[in-house]
């Protein structure tokens, strides 16, 4: 077991180190080329539509690797009635985007964009659930690696072309598109059934358990997009697009991290006692301790990564490093609420926790409109703030969950 734990994290962190290069790569030249106020509207729309879209898709991905982990009898259904799920209520979160988007003060195209990728998105997870439920991460991690790579070239082409940001967003839904086709193709044929007259019992089945996911993993969304959505609510032009830079680089070096702790939900869903929970969790814990080294090395060389940043985005975002290594120390507070979400998600605490995360949220706008008030510094120490408070709340949550486990 512990071998292959080693191998999967060896792959998954080459795909996560491929993502961390080609994300940062496109926003550089997407800031660059577009300026800060059109990168804040983009990264802004992007993180209202992940909200959306995690409601929206119900964490089927997750459900269906659960499942399929422990060999639900009906594993050959799950993969077109998570389709089927996705689909319909991506349709419904369509009727509702233009009043979230006004109120909100979004741009409505984009938004709606950026929904159908991260659709398409999860139904690649879905069927990527199929190996990753047998513990083989390396296919899942082979192919959003080629898809990655070919996105960032195709990228890189319609942006030097001199097209408009919308047309890297379409280029960006197509890819994922026909890398679902992919995902879904790359399982044997005799492990999937279509359509059977049990359909409707596993449709009722895979609703009832995402009802339960998504909670965690909406309020996991919440933790990665909230400030974003929040800055944009409270600022606006190159600003905007300054400060969200700097938090979508906080968000990449976690992400990054956050792949290594995703691996064990498989493994941890097994989970028969508290002894096994404690061994995984000891794991995990110092992945925790070791995300210290990160804001402390960035502090260290913040002269060189101004010096850094300038020459790759201009001067409109010479406040990039500042805000960055500031905002860098919130690393360990999101791997802590990352790990409670884990664990809360893997052994049905899920209520408990998400109604504390959403609690939370509520906190952080407060928060933000308090700072705002004050001006000083106010957006990073929003940020900061708001990690800090939704730590300790799903820390207290987790510990009052297993206490009773």
């Amino acid at each position: 077991m512990i071998k292959n734990w080693k191998r999967n994290t060896v792959y998954i962190s080459i795909m996560q180190l491929t993502l961390l290069l080609v994300n940062f790569f496109l926003i550089t030249i997407i800031s660059r080329e577009y300026g800060a106020e059109t990168y804040g509207e983009y990264a802004s729309s992007k993180s209202l539509s992940v909200l959306i879209g995690t409601a929206t898709v119900m964490s089927l991905a997750l459900v269906s690797t659960k499942y399929l982990a422990q060999k639900n009898e009906n594993s050959k259904l799950l993969f077109s009635n998570s389709y089927y799920i996705i689909i319909r209520n991506f349709l419904i979160a369509l009727l509702i985007l233009f009043p979230v988007t006004f109120i909100f003060q979004r741009d409505v195209s984009m938004t709606a964009l950026f929904l159908i990728g991260f659709t398409f998105n999860e139904m690649i997870h879905v069927a990527l659930a199929y190996f990753q439920a047998k513990g083989d991460f390396v296919t899942s991690s082979k192919q959003i690696l080629i898809r990655t790579i070919i996105y960032g070239l195709g990228a890189w082409i319609i942006i030097f072309q001199g097209f408009s940001i919308i047309a890297v967003i379409v280029f960006q839904v197509f890819m994922l598109v026909a890398f679902f086709l992919v995902a879904h193709l790359s399982i044997p044929k005799n492990d999937v059934v279509i359509q059977t007259e049990l359909s409707k019992p596993v449709r009722d089945d895979l609703q009832k358990s995402g009802k339960k996911m998504v909670l965690t993993t909406f309020s996991s969304a919440l933790i990665s997009e909230l400030d974003i959505v929040l800055l944009g609510i409270f600022y606006s032009g190159s600003l905007l697009g300054v400060l969200a830079w700097s938090r979508r680089i906080l968000e990449i070096v976690f992400q990054l991290l956050a792949a290594s702790l995703d691996i064990l939900f498989p493994e941890l869903s097994k989970a028969k006692d508290k002894s096994e929970v404690t061994l995984i969790r000891t794991r995990l814990t110092k992945v925790f301790y070791a995300s210290f080294s990160i804001p402390i090395i960035y502090f260290i060389f913040k002269d060189i990564g101004n010096s850094i940043f300038t020459n790759l985005l201009g001067d409109e975002f010479d406040m990039v490093s500042e805000y960055t290594y500031q905002i860098l120390f919130c690393i360990p507070l999101m791997v802590w609420s990352r790990i409670n979400i884990i664990f809360s998600r893997a052994l049905n605490f899920e209520i408990n926790l998400s109604k504390t995360i959403i609690l939370g949220a509520a906190f952080s706008y407060i928060i933000y409109l308090v700072m705002h008030s004050i001006g000083n510094n106010p957006a990073v120490l929003s940020i900061i703030l708001s990690q800090i408070v939704i730590a300790l709340l799903t820390t207290f949550s987790y510990r009052r969950s297993y206490e009773k486990f």
